[in-house]
């Protein structure tokens, strides 16, 4: 009797798709059923927290929940929020060594479900906060210390904030108003940066493929973007201007007042125009636009636009 030839034979290529897939396949079944399991399991409670009196300076590191600072008239900080969970109750701990205090969200299980706390921080006047989450929003309301807010891929917004300021996360977008800080960075791994209204001595803006577009009375100012747009206008006359961009557009709008600048602009492939703009080499007021290929617009109006 002849041989049965197998209509899929076993060739060494098949055996080692074999091989490998079969427990690709199995633990992507095991974990999308615990994952399934997990969402069954959510659970949710309230949080509370005063901070020791002497307390000079709070840190608050969060999986993945929304976080709220805002400075308010108590005499101590407080925390406030609800902690979400999956199958295993998370646990939300308070750590003060001398006058730092630490709280922190940990879940046993962080893969699968929920693992998140939504907190609203209110701080009294002039108190250190530095507070990070996973992946939610962050924002900080009218504030007078310094304040550090980042996130895993979050929006992050300030609004009012008159203390040192530093914004960053990984690929949401930050959007600033009315900053008075000496200080303000901001940092996103691909969002866009919006600023209005900055009086800050030295502002600096960084996104790795996204848009800035700002308004400022800043001194100093550094924005750089991996290919995005770079649009800035300047409320008052700026000592020093850093600008550039891998492959967007730069527009710089100063006041038309007469003052003269020291100006280096250069383009890989667009053009530049600022022709309109009273350049001195000698001027102690100093600006730098550079792009990858995009297109360079410098000039002096009054109207916010070139």
């Amino acid at each position: 009797m002849a041989a049965i030839t197998p209509a899929f034979p076993m060739t060494r290529g098949r055996r080692v798709a074999l091989v490998l897939g079969v427990p690709v396949c199995l633990a992507l079944i095991v974990y999308n059923g615990f994952d399934l399991v997990a969402n069954f399991g959510e659970g949710k409670y309230a949080v509370s927290y005063a901070l020791p009196a002497g307390a000079k300076s709070l840190t608050l590191s969060d999986a993945g929940g929304q976080v709220t600072v805002k400075q308010a008239p108590v005499s101590r900080a407080t925390l406030t929020g609800t902690a979400r969970y999956s199958l295993i109750r998370s646990t939300v701990t308070e750590h003060t060594v001398g006058d730092r205090t630490t709280i922190g969200n940990h879940c046993p299980l962080r893969l699968v479900g929920d693992c998140e706390l939504d907190a609203t921080v209110s701080v009294p006047v002039g108190l250190p906060v530095s507070a990070s989450t996973g992946g939610g929003n962050a924002s900080v309301t009218g504030t007078t210390g310094p304040v550090t807010l980042s996130s895993g891929g979050g929006d992050l917004s300030a609004d009012d904030v008159s203390g040192p300021l530093s914004l960053s996360t990984n690929g949401g977008n930050i959007q600033v108003n009315a900053i008075t800080a000496h200080t303000l960075t901001a940092s996103s791994g691909g969002g866009d940066i919006t600023a209005d209204g900055v009086s800050s001595a030295t502002f600096t803006a960084n996104t790795t493929g996204g848009n800035i577009q700002a308004t400022v009375s800043s001194a100093r100012v550094t924005a750089g973007s991996g290919g995005g747009d770079i649009d800035i206008v300047f409320m008052s006359v700026p000592l020093n201007v850093q600008v550039s961009t891998s492959g967007g557009n730069i527009t710089v709008v100063l006041p038309a007042n007469g003052v003269k600048y020291d100006v280096s602009a250069s383009t890989v492939g667009g053009g530049v125009n600022d022709g309109e703009l009273g350049k001195d080499t000698s001027s102690k007021n100093v600006i730098t636009a550079t792009s990858g290929g995009g297109h360079i617009t410098l000039c002096q109006s009054n109207s916010g636009h070139c």
